[in-house]
């Protein structure tokens, strides 16, 4: 029986022995055992201070007396916070000079710093017969119509800027 599978056998065994080694390496990356290292471009280790592709003018907020004109005003998280009409406008915040007020609580901004774009202050909160502080950072967007607002338990809120008002009894 073993007889039997022998010439099937006997050209594999051929075939097998003529693959034999090449001094020649492998076409694939795993044959070989060093890495492969890049030099830096010389202009990244001629300009450290990166004056090449500059990162832009990154303003640190500086303190200011009161809550800058482009923060204040009524900002919304959907656009039915914005009528004032409306007796569930839970999403509305009012900017003033020195207070932030929400739906259900008031801020009193301290340590207010800016610049054009971005606000950061110290905010003491009280409402619901609670009171909390915490830090607050603002970022206007699109030429001054959406307001981010990040620091919160909420996490990171969107506001847009809400129309107006006309009527001043709304």
């Amino acid at each position: 029986m073993i007889l039997r599978h022998v010439p099937v056998l006997l050209p594999l065994l051929a075939l097998a022995a003529c693959g034999g080694g090449s001094d020649m390496p492998a076409n694939n990356d795993s044959a070989q055992d060093s890495a492969v290292v890049e030099e830096a471009p010389s202009q990244l280790q001629d300009d450290p201070a990166n004056t090449v592709v500059p990162l832009g003018n990154v303003a640190q907020p500086q303190p200011v007396a009161a809550i800058p004109q482009a923060f204040r005003g009524r900002w919304g998280l959907v656009p039915n916070d914005c009528d004032p009409k409306r007796a569930d406008n839970k999403g509305l915040m009012t900017v003033e000079a020195t207070m932030l007020r929400f739906y259900e609580s008031r801020a009193t901004a301290s340590k207010v710093a800016a610049t054009d774009a971005v606000m950061t202050a110290d905010l003491a909160f009280s409402g619901e017969g609670q009171t909390w502080t915490q830090q607050a950072r603002f970022t206007l967007q699109n030429d001054g119509r959406t307001l981010v607002r990040e620091g919160g338990e909420e996490g990171t809120l969107t506001y847009s800027k809400c129309p107006a008002l006309t009527d001043p009894a709304a």
